[in-house]
């Protein structure tokens, strides 16, 4: 059985303790967390130095902080992996053996998560420590992915721009219904297929809208229509830019 520690008690952290928890393969040794006092689950530890020994030491923090805490583990020669997407594992001290565990995945505490679903891109220094990474996403039922770090970095950025821009997006259609007293969810059914069009077809094949078929007037009747300056822009670029990819 794989003992594992997680580190950091952010959204990754604590759905990776949902995970670890309900696996029957992986003893969840303890947490670090310097928010959270107790857990039933898990044995949680709020000083670092104090972490006892674990086979893996996945940390859970913002990138700026990953060298900061590797630094304070006191283990030497264990597998201590980063959940970034973002930040080379060169950035863990180097007394142990680096990787990156990093779950393609938007996380928040207050939504339950299918965790088979979760594509987990693993890297690690060493061929050992890799399979022993992918056989910590096997186990759990998860797919792997082995990725280096200027793809995992091009990855991010995409997931960056499907995600937190789209839900920006999102925001924006919220607050344009709720001026006019309408209600968001009219929008859910539109969204939802949105979402599930891309699983059937490639994204440059379903684009649909005024600026894909050169409609000018309902694009200007929506320039005017927009009383936000930056919204206004935001609207002009991404029309102007879906004109120009598909030569109208």
């Amino acid at each position: 059985m794989i003992k594992v520690t997680v580190i950091g008690s952010g959204n990754v952290g604590f759905h990776l303790v949902n995970l670890f928890y309900n696996s029957k393969k992986i003893h969840l040794n303890e947490w670090y967390s310097r928010s959270i006092k107790f857990d039933p689950r898990v044995k949680v530890i709020n000083q670092i130095q104090k972490l006892a020994e674990s086979d893996i030491f996945i940390i859970c923090v913002n990138d700026e902080s990953i060298s900061e805490i590797s630094d304070k583990i006191d283990f030497e020669g264990k597998l201590v992996v980063h959940t970034s997407g973002s930040t080379p594992y060169e950035v863990i001290n180097k007394k142990n053996r680096r990787g990156v565990f990093y779950p393609l995945q938007t996380f928040s505490k207050s939504l339950d998560l299918d965790y088979s679903e979760i594509p987990f891109c693993v890297e690690a220094e060493n061929e050992d420590d890799l399979k022993e990474l992918k056989n910590l996403s096997e186990i759990n039922g998860c797919k792997f992915y082995e990725i280096g770090y200027e793809e995992r970095k091009t990855l991010h950025l995409a997931a960056i721009i499907s995600n937190n821009f789209t839900n920006f997006l999102f925001g924006i259609s919220k607050e344009l219904i709720e001026s006019k007293n309408l209600n968001f969810d009219i929008l859910k059914p539109l969204i939802r297929e949105t979402v599930n069009k891309i699983h059937k077809l490639d994204p440059v094949k379903a684009q649909t809208g005024p600026a894909r078929r050169n409609d000018n007037n309902i694009i200007k009747m929506h320039e005017e229509m927009l009383k936000n300056d930056d919204i206004k822009t935001l609207y002009k670029t991404i029309s102007q830019m879906i004109n120009e990819k598909y030569g109208n």
